[in-house]
């Protein structure tokens, strides 16, 4: 186990996130009452299909002891959220003058009337409609700006749970399934994951399987439908991404703490309960502005 300095564009962030910090600070004992609020959105990854594409009109944000606040973007911004992965993301919100203080929740306006902007590519290369019906992803999750300072997040859309295949291929609905992380308190995980060790474990078939993350250390190794807080926090599939002859994994923008992972190749089916079989279960420490480096099979 190694421990690697964080990829970037996470670095970027972060960068960012304490620039803001030091320069808002520096006002705040003119009694300045408001900070401001960044927030990016990340893809945790989903198997079968090849882009998965969200028009994103706004964002609002509910403080503790006020009414919402509607932050509408100059333009809708559409993205592939299968590009970003491995702790990379995309900005929505940059530096925004709010209120200070404690806040409620969060809440992703989209608009998904224009199948061009807001679509499903399948593995076949079929492009179908992606839809929200209530045209919003709202997650309940408490954060705070701090006064005359920044508040930095990354939503982490969670495809796994939040894709759903509602008309055998015809049609997709997308369902708030996300997780808010503080860009001044996220390190990554990633690793290899070697092919004798796939091979082994997975044998002939296509899935090659994927590492699962869980908060804690010696979590309750379940699958993702057993309607418990102990589910996996995140899924990183073992994959050879683009330009490397290497199986790999990586799960970005999780909190300082400690963390049980384990591989599977065992298929999950968010919406059944299915039996995993795991391999090479560990607990890994997870710091801030770090990368924790743990390969499948573990080095001797």
């Amino acid at each position: 186990m190694t421990t690697n300095p964080l990829k970037p564009l996470t670095v970027a962030i972060l960068a960012a996130s304490t620039a803001g910090l030091t320069g808002c600070f520096s006002s705040s004992s003119s009694g300045n009452e408001d900070g401001t609020f960044s927030l990016g959105v990340t893809d945790a990854p989903v198997d079968s299909v090849q882009e998965v594409n969200v028009n994103f009109t706004g964002v609002t944000i509910k403080p503790a002891d006020g009414e919402p606040r509607e932050i509408t973007l100059d333009e809708p911004v559409s993205k592939n959220l299968l590009n970003f992965q491995r702790g990379n993301a995309f900005s929505l919100v940059d530096n925004v003058e709010v209120q200070a203080g404690e806040y409620n929740w969060v809440r992703l306006d989209v608009d998904s009337s224009d199948i061009n902007e807001m679509n499903v590519v399948t593995d076949t290369g079929d492009m179908v409609a992606l839809n929200v019906p209530s045209g919003e992803l709202k997650l309940v999750s408490g954060f705070t700006v701090p006064q005359g300072g920044s508040g930095d997040f990354t939503i982490d859309v969670e495809l796994r749970k939040a894709l759903v295949n509602a008309a055998n291929g015809t049609d997709f609905k997308l369902r708030p399934a996300l997780r808010l992380a503080d860009n001044t308190e996220v390190g990554n995980i990633e690793g290899t994951v070697d092919g004798t060790f796939v091979n082994n474990q997975c044998g002939d078939q296509t899935f090659k399987g994927a590492v699962y993350i869980y908060e804690g250390a010696d979590a309750n190794l379940v699958d993702l439908n057993s309607n418990t807080e102990e589910e996996p926090l995140m899924v990183a599939p073992a994959e050879i991404p683009e330009g490397s002859s290497e199986r790999s994994y990586g799960a970005g923008f999780l909190s300082e703490g400690t963390y049980t992972i384990s591989y599977t190749c065992t298929v999950d089916d968010p919406d059944a309960a299915d039996d995993l079989s795991f391999a090479e279960t560990r607990n890994v420490e997870v710091v801030a502005d770090e990368t924790q480096v743990e390969d499948f099979p573990e080095s001797p």
